[in-house]
């Protein structure tokens, strides 16, 4: 029995271990890391839950991978957030501990349709508890287990049939069924069935992605200023540094070019310390002066804003509709929020509101461009990113961050992990300009470049050409659909008649 007790926490170990290279090496191995640590991680995890494991194991074990997903978070919160290292500490494990409840609650959940309906139930049970626990869980830190499936284009355009919160029910989904099949002592062919057709679908739909229909082409030069600003801090002649470093690309470029239009794009909090609520016509004539679209960073009041310009166009303003909690806004209903803030001496974020025609519009020759901004942690909620799209019937979407808050961390690439299937449900490029690196662009194909590197500055031109492409996730009864379906399954495969006794 000691090498039971010794076992027990090694094995929970290397499966936190593999939980950890899901998303911790966008790109490694060719991208190939990435999506077969999401398909393993949840078999191996079922398996021993399924054969009699303790529930606490499963539980330790998703704590473990989240604690080394997460050991950036001490040094963030202890630098950026004036905190002692030790109540640091216990942020990171209070934060892992709450997140991984909500894996757990869906790991046992399945084992519990398994002992009732067996290894479909215990399939279904997964996908849709999943499904739901992503879309209407409370996060401090929104993630989806699917972004794994980014790391190669054409696991990435499986995206767009199913969006990243169904391709983690599928793989939770077809690890459940493995994991089920073994533990009722079926045989090997049958267990690996499950994988078998989530790694067909997984490349069939990587082709029918070439068969959606196609909307009108757009072609754009997109300017990215990276200027590596210290997060969070004010001073004069921000917006003057961020021009001189644009007048020097666009004239290097010889840009903006006859018959087409120039992006120029800066990131959050680029240009802090004054009310950009406010009209201004001095911004617009910068944005003339130089003939380019001018979409940028800033803030007013209690806002988070983007601002944008362009010769002839009134001013657009947007601001964060989605606050982060407690990094933005304290959470709950609103005399909640007043009492935390009270409490903590915290001044939280108000919300903007997503409305009808929620886009900047980069006029052109060939047809304007109507581009969508994501703020920064907005980026990382699949259905706020679609409503955005949607609402402001919008060609492109566009990631304005701050990640200076990361310092030199893993966070920056996490956060590009989790948001690049964006591109991919939507079907239209993610432009990613951040404060301090890595800025990029995020294809509609599943492809993407990231430039630089944490904490440092730089100057991006992409020459960007695109057509829109009309993807499922798009409409908004597909996520509905989705659960609908898999709910459907569970009940009739849990619904067991009684047999009155003669």
């Amino acid at each position: 029995m000691p090498n039971a007790w010794l076992l027990r926490p090694l094995s929970s170990l290397i499966l936190a271990l593999v939980f950890v290279l899901a998303f911790r090496f966008p790109g490694a191995l060719g991208g190939w890391l990435e999506p077969v640590m999401a398909l393993l991680f949840p078999l191996l995890l079922l398996d021993g839950l399924f054969k009699g494991r303790h529930a606490g194991w499963t539980w330790l074990t998703l704590a473990a991978g989240l604690v080394l997903l997460y050991l950036w978070v001490p040094q963030t919160l202890a630098s950026k957030g004036g905190l002692p290292l030790s109540m640091a500490l216990l942020g990171m494990v209070l934060l892992s501990l709450w997140e991984a409840t909500g894996l757990w609650v869906v790991a046992v959940g399945s084992r519990w349709m398994f002992h009732r309906t067996g290894a479909l139930g215990a399939a279904l049970a997964a996908g849709l508890i999943l499904l739901a626990w992503e879309s209407w869980g409370f996060h401090i830190y929104p993630w989806t287990w699917g972004a794994a499936f980014g790391a190669l284009p054409w696991t990435a355009r499986s995206a767009a049939f199913l969006g990243a919160s169904g391709l983690s029910a599928l793989a939770w989904g077809a690890g459940a069924w493995t994991a089920a099949v073994l533990a009722g002592g079926g045989t090997p062919r049958r267990a690996l069935a499950g994988p078998g057709l989530a790694l067909g679908f997984l490349t069939l739909a990587g082709g029918l992605w070439y068969l959606l229909p196609r909307q009108a082409a757009h072609g754009l030069d997109v300017v990215m200023i990276q200027p590596n600003f210290p997060a969070g801090q004010r001073w004069e002649g921000m917006e003057a540094d961020m021009w001189r470093r644009s007048d020097a690309v666009l004239k290097a470029r010889s840009w903006p070019r006859p018959g087409r239009a120039t992006l120029l794009l800066w990131p959050e909090s680029s240009v802090m310390g004054r009310d950009d609520r406010q009209p201004d016509p001095r911004l617009q004539r910068e944005a003339a002066a130089r003939g380019v679209a001018w979409l940028y960073g800033t803030e007013g009041g209690l806002f988070n804003l983007v601002r944008g310009e362009a010769a002839g166009r009134s001013t657009f303003l947007f601001a964060k509709a989605e606050p982060m909690p407690f990094g933005e806004r304290m959470p709950g209903p609103a005399p909640l929020r007043g009492w935390l803030d009270r409490q903590l001496g915290f001044l939280s974020q108000e919300a903007g509101e997503l409305k009808e025609g929620c886009a900047f519009v980069v006029p052109s020759t060939t047809g304007e461009v109507r581009v969508h901004p994501l703020i920064c942690s907005e980026a990382l909620l699949p259905e706020r990113a679609r409503r955005g799209l949607a609402l402001g019937h919008a060609d492109l979407l566009s990631n304005h961050t701050n990640d200076g808050w990361f310092d030199r961390s893993v966070a920056t690439d996490l956060h590009a992990v989790q948001i690049r299937l964006r591109a991919t449900e939507l079907g239209v490029p993610l432009l990613r300009a951040t404060l301090t690196g890595k800025s990029g662009v995020f294809r509609e194909d599943g492809r993407f470049e990231l430039w630089g590197e944490p904490l440092s500055e730089g100057a991006y031109t992409l020459e960007l050409q695109w057509r829109p492409v009309r993807t499922p996730v798009r409409f908004a009864w597909f996520l509905p659909s989705l659960m609908a379906g898999l709910l459907t399954g569970c009940l009739l495969l849990g619904w067991k008649p009684q047999h009155r006794k003669p």
